[in-house]
């Protein structure tokens, strides 16, 4: 689905964003009203919010009430600009937003400071209160943070020195999106624009000389801007660190395993047993460089497709396969999956401007909102079932808690979407009698294993030595974030793939790196969809509907709790290595069947 501009895409493959305002004019009236609702909270600061469980309660009404709608108000301007990164006016309408909601959170700041300044007994006897039954989980999860709190004038500073930390994201964004002029590659005698958005894809071609082409043209540009994208990320970097110090933390590390209270032993665990199993990912690239009939096997050559197919997949044929393939889970869960087709969450198309990638976000109280760049590969019907993964863990965690709680933890939220592209690929491969369709599910399966598992503790690496350089007072440069990607890939691919200079600058274009240690959790998010999966295929331990009741829980407790409550186990090393085990049957699989006549 490429086209020259929005302009051009048909209203069925746009999201409808009328849920959360019919038009910029509604929106514009909502920010003037939010700018003297965000002050009420204030008034609260002049009474004793302890003095009894009902003022306690009516404080975290009113705080958790306005923050979903200034949530709202976020995230229709942030969509607006998604759609145009370029677009100036949806840009200051995000930056309008955010600087709403920071004001918001510096006139809430006192709630906090306020709770842990008081006895435990205090504390205690409101919690046991039943009008606060609510917020229960809430409370007893702030007094565990209370080493890592600030004072409240010193709570205010901070919100105010972070009011635009997403500025570093932004930059990145707006170059690589639609800024940078990447060039032109020749396929089929039509001369198709490179972009940010079709990047992957292009990388994705069986023509050997439209990799390698797309592959230079990408990371020279990128290469010309390398220190502006390293000043955007070292500042980003920088900050996290610096707030990890200002809120008792001995590293970056520490303070997000904190914020989700998950043991340092999953973290470690995971990178200890994937770097045991490399020989497993380097057999994938083995697998790769025999189909493809290459004699080595470069760094522009590993996305290729090696299933020679011209299967392409229009978006009703990719909804009617979801569909069949979800179904397993249920009606509930189906009938999540239609409506946001039926009723337009999706924003399919792609075109140069338009944020790359992909994501689902949502709003409590209205309907979730997916963006896409779809292309009709069977990888794209993949990461369009990974996003609707998410649509159905908010929409079904709306239904069942409370505001202040549907939104999930990335720690789990990957889980529900890594499920969905297990079952999807497992469904082709299972009733597909077409052998090149079939052979595309195994690899679109096993490149969703690799890419999400192996790949991400490279990027993670990267990320961990970054914060380990400045957690010990060190500083980082272009070089440093260029060789240690570079040294990291060469130690991971080992003799399997032959590694150039220009590899070096494409962590340029990861955005997830604005977002500390959310990379590992790609990885341990796959380990337990796959650990899912498998036992919701094969019927066992009443998982389908362990694994519906998680996805209904939101955060009402913390991410690692909710995975075992399921089931799955992260701290033991065997759900790691189980799902290493399936990347290794499926290579062999993959062989296998290839081979068939």
């Amino acid at each position: 689905m490429e086209y020259k501009s929005r302009d051009e895409v048909e209203n069925i493959y746009k999201w409808d964003l009328a849920k959360l305002y019919p038009d910029d004019e509604a929106w514009e009236k909502d920010y003037k009203k939010l700018k003297k609702e965000i002050k009420i909270i204030s008034k609260y600061a002049e009474q004793d919010i302890l003095a009894t469980a009902e003022i306690l309660f009516e404080t975290l009404e009113c705080y958790f009430q306005t923050n979903t709608k200034l949530h709202r108000l976020y995230l229709y301007v942030n969509a607006k600009s998604d759609e145009d990164v370029a677009n100036a006016k949806a840009g200051a309408n995000v930056d309008q937003a955010y600087s709403l909601y920071s004001e918001f959170i510096q006139n809430a700041s006192f709630i906090n400071p306020t709770i842990l300044k008081a006895k435990k007994s205090v504390i205690n006897k409101l919690i046991k209160n039943k009008k606060l039954n609510k917020y229960r989980f809430y409370l007893e999860d702030l007094i565990r943070s209370k080493d890592h709190m600030l004072s409240e004038n010193e709570e205010i500073i901070v919100a105010k020195l972070t009011e635009s930390l997403d500025t570093f994201e932004k930059i990145n964004s707006i170059l690589t999106n639609s800024t940078l002029e990447y060039g032109y590659v020749n396929i089929d005698g039509n001369e198709v624009q490179i972009t940010n958005s079709n990047f992957r894809s292009l990388m994705m071609s069986p023509n050997c000389e439209v990799r390698k082409k797309t592959y230079q043209l990408f990371t020279n540009k990128l290469k010309e801007y390398e220190n502006v994208f390293a000043s955007a990320l070292i500042a980003s970097a920088k900050t996290h660190q610096h707030l990890a110090q200002i809120r008792n933390h001995q590293a970056v590390l520490d303070m997000d395993l904190f914020e989700s209270n998950i043991p340092k032993t999953i973290y470690h665990n995971l990178f200890e047993v994937v770097q045991s199993r490399l020989s497993v990912y380097q057999k994938y690239f083995q697998m790769l460089k025999s189909h493809l009939g290459l004699e080595k096997l470069s760094y522009c050559d590993i996305d290729a497709e090696i299933v020679p197919t011209e299967t392409n997949f229009t978006i009703e044929e990719a909804r009617f396969i979801l569909e069949k393939s979800l179904s397993i889970l249920g009606e509930e869960y189906l009938g999540i999956i239609r409506k946001s087709f039926d009723e337009r969450w999706i924003d399919f198309a792609n075109y140069k401007g338009k944020m790359s990638g992909a994501y689902a976000t949502a709003c409590y109280g209205v309907t979730p909102l997916v963006l896409t760049n779809y292309r009709g590969k069977l990888s794209d019907v993949s990461i369009l079932a990974h996003e609707l993964g998410h649509v159905a863990n908010y929409q079904m965690s709306i239904q069942h808690t409370n505001e202040h709680e549907f939104s999930t933890d990335f720690f789990t939220a990957e889980v529900a979407s890594l499920t969905n592209e297990v079952l999807l690929s497992h469904f082709i491969i299972s009733n597909s009698g077409d052998k090149n369709l079939k052979l595309t599910a195994i690899y679109n399966l096993l490149y969703t294993i690799q890419h999400n598992l192996f790949d991400a503790c490279i990027e993670g690496k990267l990320e961990h030595q970054m914060y380990e350089v400045l957690d010990n007072g060190g500083t980082i440069s272009v070089d440093f974030l260029n060789e240690t990607i570079y040294n990291i890939r060469n130690e991971y691919y080992g003799d399997a793939v032959v590694i150039d200079e220009n590899s070096k600058i494409l962590w340029a274009k990861r955005a997830h790196y604005f977002i500390p240690y959310y990379l590992y959790k790609y990885a341990t998010g796959i380990c337990a969809a796959i650990y899912v999966a498998k036992k919701i295929i094969n019927n066992e331990d009443n998982m389908k509907e362990s694994f519906l009741e998680f996805l209904s829980k939101g955060s009402t407790n913390y991410p690692h709790e909710l995975l075992k409550e399921m089931g799955v186990d992260l701290e033991n090393p065997s759900v790691i290595n189980e799902a290493i085990d399936y990347m290794d049957y499926l290579i062999d699989e993959f062989n296998k069947v290839s081979e068939e006549e």
